[in-house]
């Protein structure tokens, strides 16, 4: 997924009738930047939020780098731990949101899933101290967790040997199914695993992580 002025340019367009108090600041060829503000007015199992904040959009442009979020007004607690100390906000997990858009990456979308949940579920935590829909951790946690969820295992030692073995075996129905079951793949996981196979794009995507998880392991393990 690379994003372009040419295919973004149309987006912007739309995402500033959708949030007007929006406009470019900022543009040049390896980044767009919206400066203003969003209202948020939405329900999220069934608690309300109608509120407004300030932010920076960042489009970085002839890259595989995704869009990021700026709380410009300090609206999130500086504390908060799925904001990062320079504003950006840790909406979710890059794989999630590259997998996601495989098919292409759509502006208003990524707000309507990413971003305005984002805002609700703080509020939420900030008044109950605990998240409506589950919390993901950071990094690699995170990650794991995205994977876990994804492959339907219950597991971290599942969900790793699930990425091993998309890393390095090809797909076959009458195999073992990796989460060590004793059934065969096609009647285990392997109604999760198939689709992998079939695009070589979200393949790409779990082998780069299954890489970054052995690095991250090996290092853990030398300290």
């Amino acid at each position: 997924m690379i994003i372009t002025l040419e295919n973004i340019q149309p987006q912007i367009e739309n995402l500033i009738k959708a949030y007007p108090n929006l406009s470019i600041m900022e543009s040049n060829s390896s980044m767009i930047r919206l400066h203003g503000s969003i209202l948020i007015h939405r329900v999220l199992h069934d608690f309300p939020l109608r509120k407004t904040y300030n932010i920076d959009i960042c489009i970085p442009l002839n890259s595989t780098d995704l869009p990021y979020i700026i709380d410009t007004d300090n609206a999130i607690d500086t504390t908060y731990h799925h904001r990062y100390p320079d504003g950006r906000l840790c909406l979710e997990t890059d794989s999630r949101i590259k997998i996601h858009f495989i098919n292409g990456f759509d502006l208003l979308e990524w707000m309507d899933v990413f971003v305005e949940p984002y805002f609700v579920s703080y509020e939420f935590y900030q008044l109950y101290g605990q998240f409506p829909t589950g919390e993901r951790g950071h990094d690699i946690i995170g990650v794991m967790d995205y994977y876990q969820e994804f492959f339907h295992v219950d597991n971290v030692l599942k969900t790793y040997k699930m990425m091993e073995f998309v890393t390095y075996f090809p797909y076959r129905g009458h195999c073992p199914c990796p989460c060590e079951s004793n059934l065969p793949l096609r009647k285990c996981h392997g109604e999760w695993l198939l689709p992998i196979y079939k695009d070589k794009r979200i393949k790409h995507i779990v082998i780069n992580d299954y890489i970054k998880l052995k690095e991250f392991l090996n290092e853990t393990r030398k300290h």
